[in-house]
């Protein structure tokens, strides 16, 4: 009799490492994901920052200029288109926010956006700022019936930033009358200052969520490691209910338990031989272990009756299976084992009971306890019979193929059938259940990560 098995969620000690390792590494995922995006947050803030300290410094000098050229503002057609040139000029030399910079070019439009004025600052002469005005300059609004906002952005030319602006001017009645674009170029300085404020802030922010999750890793790890015996604990509990009851419906039927043990045994192999997927491992358990639990509300008279039983007995008994149902829809653990319980009797013909069922219409797990069911029940000992040979009883049940049994799940018993009978035959109770319990923990439990995935830290207590 086999007695190891694979760890499982309930080796305390297995779990606290891998929880250990999921939780740090995690957290560390996590603290990487939101310092990667403070970084980009206080990037954009910081750039947005950086554009509006020079924007206020170029709007206060275009309000300087609005009062250097307010005669030829009010004037028609902006007035003597010279004079707003010589004004432009001297404005680019002496009037200009030097401590953050100076334009790289300045133009002044009229209100339909025609040229009157332009200069050009001599240290950049590269024709790139050009090429990149003449991509992305900006026009002037069709409507100027109301004073329009500055619009700016601060964009790259040969890595260096630059600040574009197109700014309105108003004459003194508040009319817009004319718009300066320029191409404000950032000092070094300025933009070395930025880098270092910027760089600060983020890594005192970095810091700060570093520091945090330091302090939150042994927090989340104690909470961790005493929900994950909570859950022990209760799955164990429900897995020994689990074990009474099934305990509890065969000694109301024979006086002995073993085989519920046998059946289970039998259908946990079978199928994970034909692949089933954890979650209807886990119904398959527990349907097999309490296939009978209806019996407990079929009466002793009908129930331990030596002989046949009557038509009007057996349509008794056969109300073990909506009894059967109905207990375990009262708990909501055992729920899914309704599907063996309420189709162990069907028939892959849909002779069965009790709803008839046929071919696929019957759960799969419940056809692959009815061949673990009707092997156990051939090659067992009951009051009414011998047990017969496993060659024998495997005969008898192929015969049920296509009838009473899934083709695709019989064929997949039969060459499991004999090493089994041999491994269970003459087992007692006690070492058939170590061995279920060694068996099958690990369709009630699951890995570290994937008991993590479960666990909502966020969720409201209920």
């Amino acid at each position: 009799m086999p007695t190891k098995r694979a760890p499982t969620w309930t080796d305390r000690a297995l779990f606290a490492r891998s929880v250990r390792r999921l939780l740090l590494k995690r957290l560390s995922g996590l603290t990487l994901a939101v310092c990667v995006l403070t970084a980009i947050g206080f990037y954009q803030m910081e750039r947005a920052r950086f554009a509006a300290t020079l924007r206020d410094g170029v709007l206060y000098a275009s309000e300087r200029f609005e009062r250097l050229a307010a005669a030829e503002l009010d004037a028609p057609d902006l007035g003597d288109h010279a004079r707003l040139q010589a004004i432009l000029d001297n404005f680019q030399l002496f009037s200009q926010p030097l401590h953050l910079g100076i334009s790289a070019r300045l133009s002044l439009m009229n209100a339909r956006g025609e040229m009157v004025a332009a200069s050009r600052n001599p240290d950049f002469s590269s024709p790139e700022p050009d090429a990149w005005l003449a991509a992305h300059g900006y026009a002037p609004p069709a409507d100027a019936a109301q004073r329009p906002a500055p619009r700016y952005e601060l964009a790259f030319i040969n890595a260096r930033p630059y600040l574009h602006m197109l700014i309105p001017l108003a004459n003194s009645r508040g009319q817009t009358v004319a718009y300066a674009e320029s191409l404000f170029a950032v000092r070094e300085a300025v933009i070395r200052d930025a880098n270092q404020r910027m760089w600060l802030t983020l890594g005192l922010a970095v810091s700060l969520v570093l520091a945090t999750s330091a302090l939150l890793y042994p927090v989340l790890l104690r909470l961790l490691r005493r929900m994950h015996a909570t859950s022990v604990e209760l799955m164990e509990a429900n897995l020994e209910t689990l074990s009474v009851l099934g305990r509890a419906s065969a000694k109301r039927d024979s006086d002995v338990d073993e085989h519920s043990h046998r059946v289970t045994l039998y259908s946990v192999r079978l199928g994970e031989a034909i692949g089933l997927a954890q979650a209807s491992m886990r119904a398959l358990i527990k349907g097999a272990f309490l296939h009978d639990v209806g019996k407990i509300g079929v009466p002793d008279a009908i129930l331990r009756k030596p002989g046949p039983l009557t038509r009007e007995e057996m349509a008794e008994m056969r109300l073990h299976v909506p009894h059967g149902r109905d207990i375990v829809a009262r708990a909501r653990w055992l729920a899914d084992a309704a599907e063996v319980i309420g189709g162990h009797h069907e028939r892959y013909d849909g002779g069965g009971y009790d709803g008839g069922l046929k071919g696929e219409e019957i759960p799969l797990t419940a056809r692959v306890f009815a061949v673990a069911d009707v092997f156990d029940a051939l090659t067992s000992v009951r009051p009414y019979k011998e047990a017969l040979p496993v060659a024998r009883a495997l005969e008898m049940m192929a015969a049920e193929r296509g009838a009473h049994f899934d083709p695709a799940v019989l064929d997949a018993f039969i060459p499991l059938a004999t090493e089994l009978h041999a491994q269970c035959a003459g087992r007692g109770t006690a070492e058939l259940d170590a061995w279920l319990r060694a068996h099958c923990a690990r369709y009630f439990g699951t890995d570290a990560g994937q008991w993590l995935d479960t666990i909502d830290l966020a969720a409201p207590e209920s």
